[in-house]
């Protein structure tokens, strides 16, 4: 199914001959955003989308074919930036994905970007928010 570039120049220039005019030259060319020096080609992958090169072990918390978005609880303000961690409040917020400023969303009753917090009026943080 997968076979990585560079791991055996004649295996990789076969399998991209019966899919492409040309054999990939390079890393460039899986379009890994700079965040990875491995690729594969991903046979489900080139069917769904026409693009068969998959990046893999993303640098800087990236995820996806071309190592274009964060993993999960992560966030960057621009493309440019590594994902940081969105360090949601377990029991204060709804999710630990936060959006790409870094806020949580948080449960009834909390406050604060990373919803740990009890508002004015609520105490004891909990399970389900604040009291």
């Amino acid at each position: 199914k997968s076979a990585t570039w560079g791991a055996s120049p004649l295996l990789t220039s076969y399998l991209f001959s019966l899919f492409f005019p040309a054999p990939p030259t390079s890393l460039s060319e899986c379009n890994c955003s700079g965040r990875s020096d491995q690729c594969v080609f991903d046979m489900e992958q080139y069917r769904s989308t026409g693009s068969g090169g998959r990046c893999v072990s993303c640098r800087d918390n990236t995820d996806g074919p071309h190592c274009e978005r964060c993993r999960n609880g992560y966030y960057r303000k621009s493309t440019e930036d590594p994902c940081l961690p969105c360090n949601c409040n377990v029991n204060g917020s709804v999710s630990l994905q936060c959006d790409v400023e870094g806020r949580c969303a948080c449960r009834e009753g909390v406050t604060g970007e990373k919803c740990n917090t009890c508002q004015a009026g609520f105490h004891s943080i909990g399970p389900g928010g604040c009291r």
